[in-house]
This record gives structure tokens, sequence and C-alpha cells, in this order.
């Protein structure tokens, strides 16, 4: 286990997307390829949605998915980032998201990751005229968590005034961070 964790609301929220997006019968699927110590943390009845469970039940969530629906495909987890955030995005957040730039959404995301996940801390800077947000002290790195990610991040983009932006996973840093670059316009 990577020792990150996420609010247990993002495990509630992911599972009830997949429920709704590719039936009862895949969710189920999800929960069960689990170890029975990360399947604990996907009952709502156990798992208070403020506290902090493995991350690992998430990404082990979107990966089943990603095998099971997008050919085993990394970046298919980019589709579930995006559609999940979208989806929970509340409709007042979404409201105020419109009157925001880019710049300010992404000035808000160092905070904003911190409500969601205990480790790493989210930057964004500009690098050679294209923004780039860079994830540090995440201990937790796999091809699918780097593109759920990404989906993730270009859905508030979206809601944000961005114009088309897209999200590409880039090389981690020097000294491991993760990577992503924004492109909008």
């Amino acid at each position: 286990m990577s020792g990150v964790h996420y609010k247990g609301f993002t495990v509630q929220n992911l599972l009830a997307y997949v429920h709704e997006r590719f039936g009862e019968e895949t969710a189920r699927a999800a929960v069960e390829s689990l170890t029975p110590q990360l399947r604990t943390h996907t009952d709502p009845r156990t798992t208070l949605a403020v506290g902090w469970v493995p991350v690992e039940t998430y990404f082990g969530i979107v990966q089943h998915v990603v095998n099971q629906h997008f050919e085993g495909n990394p970046a298919g987890a980019q589709t579930i980032g995006y559609e999940v955030t979208l989806r929970d995005i509340h409709s007042i957040f979404k409201m105020v998201l419109r009157f925001t730039t880019p710049a300010m959404v992404l000035g808000m995301a160092r905070r904003m990751w911190r409500s969601y996940c205990d480790q790493g801390e989210l930057l964004h800077a500009e690098e050679n005229g294209t923004g780039v947000l860079t994830l540090r002290q995440f201990s937790y790195q796999t091809p699918v968590s780097l593109n759920e990610l990404a989906g993730g991040f270009k859905a508030y983009l979206e809601c944000s005034s961005a114009k088309n932006p897209r999200v590409e996973v880039i090389a981690p840093g020097a000294d491991g961070s993760l990577r992503w670059r924004i492109i909008s316009g």
C-alpha cells in the first residue's frame, strides 16, 4: 500500500458513476476485483464520506473499468476522470466556475487538492508558453492514475472559461513529480 488516502466520498461517487455509466454488473465486479482489505472501504454504511480511504481502493476500481471497457488502455482513465468530475461538480460550483478564468482555477488547485487527498502538493506554473500542473510528493503513480487525474483536471478547466482545454500527461519531473501540460484555445 502506498500510504496515500482519498476522502471516502470519492470512492462512493466513483461507484455511483460506474453503476450509472457501465451498469450494476461492472460496479459489482469492480468491487469484487479489490482485495478484501480494500473492499471494506467501498461500503457506504461503514465508510464515512469525509473519512480517509486507501487510494488503491479508488484506482483499483478505475483500473477494473479500464480493463473491462477501454481494452486495458490507461488513456481510457481520462474519460473516467473527466466524467466523474463533471458529474460531481455541484451545479452551484459549476455556475461559479463559469465566472473564473483557467488561471484562477489552476491557482485554486493547490488548496482543492488537499481537500481530496492527504498526500502531495499540486502546483501550477508556466513553461514555454503553456501551463503545467505538477503533483509533488505523491507516491501512488500508475498509468491509470496519471490519466484519470488528467481527465479530472480537464473537467475543472472546461467548467471555467477555458476554451477547448486539453490536459496531456508529460514526463515526470527529475524529482519524480507527476506532470501534465495544459493546452487551451
